[in-house]
């Protein structure tokens, strides 16, 4: 058995560190203010000690935190706070700055549907095109116009951008995205080739009607380089055609991109293996110039330059 003088010993050690300890931390700036304005009691300070150690910590790897990934707090993403419940210290966990700023980016990430879109496109902004000649000022400023009306509700028709390769027409539609995303507006975005394979294998996969359907219902549709893809009666009959006609019925923004201006893209639209479909191509058409109207988008190759 230890002699009582060695264990009053060891009894004072361990009080002197608790004190040396609740000293450190009630030495802390927003602790001591916590303290200051809450007329904290030195009873309501022993009792809940390991509480404010708990705040000091956390609120030393937030100081320290570079990001809501990086974080190591306790319960990630959150910043404490200390409060007063019944003569009891107390602390909850609040979503910090960082967490809020990563919340909304999540949010605003799926007002953009895209479909094999590069990644520059869907970061696009109108503030980010090239504006050296007045064809190019003229779509940026009518982009504006139409993304307004959208967010007011009204009905407008929507773009057909046509023009070279490389001129920028796909980075316009994702600046447009972009706009319409600021305006909590869902649109989709897609690479109308690619959605033409993908809605393929929805035979296979038998989710066929449901590709179709997302896209003929988005609040908001841009096809991007429409007749690009190899033309079959199906592609324009029973995918395009019910598209269009959906959207058309409906007053539904829809802008396109493409290399064709109308009358090329009226030709592309009439000739498959069949011969040469004029009635159906125009009907598609119809349906193309009732809901948007056609920019030209002249200038040099940009992508050669990056």
């Amino acid at each position: 058995m230890k002699p009582m003088g060695s264990i009053l010993n060891a009894n004072n050690e361990i009080f002197k560190r608790i004190e040396k300890i609740k000293q450190e931390t009630i030495r802390d700036p927003q602790i001591k203010a916590f303290i200051d304005s809450n007329n904290v009691t030195q009873q309501m300070i022993d009792n809940d000690l390991s509480v404010l150690q708990e705040y000091k910590d956390s609120s030393i790897m937030c100081a320290d935190c570079l990001s809501y990934g990086q974080c190591k707090n306790f319960v990630p993403g959150h910043t404490p706070e200390l409060y007063i419940d019944n003569n009891h210290i107390k602390i909850r966990h609040l979503p910090c700055p960082s967490k809020l700023a990563f919340d909304e980016e999540q949010k605003m990430k799926q007002f953009i549907t895209a479909i094999h879109m590069p990644k520059d496109v869907l970061k696009a902004k109108l503030a980010d095109i090239y504006l050296d000649d007045k064809t190019r000022i003229d779509i940026v400023r009518r982009a504006g116009l139409v993304c307004r009306e959208i967010a007011k509700g009204e009905d407008t028709k929507g773009m057909y951008i046509h023009g070279p390769f490389g001129t920028g027409k796909s980075f316009i539609l994702g600046a447009i995205a972009n706009e319409l995303k600021a305006q909590h507006i869902y649109s989709t975005l897609l690479y109308f080739p690619e959605f033409i394979r993908e809605l393929k294998n929805g035979f296979n996969d038998g989710t066929y009607a449901e590709r179709l359907n997302k896209v003929k219902h988005t609040p908001v549709l841009m096809l991007d380089d429409v007749g690009a893809e190899d033309l079959t009666p199906w592609v324009r009959d029973e995918v395009l055609g019910p598209i269009l006609n959906h959207r058309m019925m409906h007053n539904m923004p829809t802008f396109f991109s493409s290399n064709f201006d109308f009358k090329e893209l009226s030709y592309h639209l009439s000739i498959t293996k069949q011969g040469a479909e004029l009635t159906k191509a125009r009907r598609i058409m119809e349906r193309v110039e009732t809901l948007s109207d056609a920019y030209l988008l002249s200038g040099k190759n940009y992508r050669r330059q990056k």
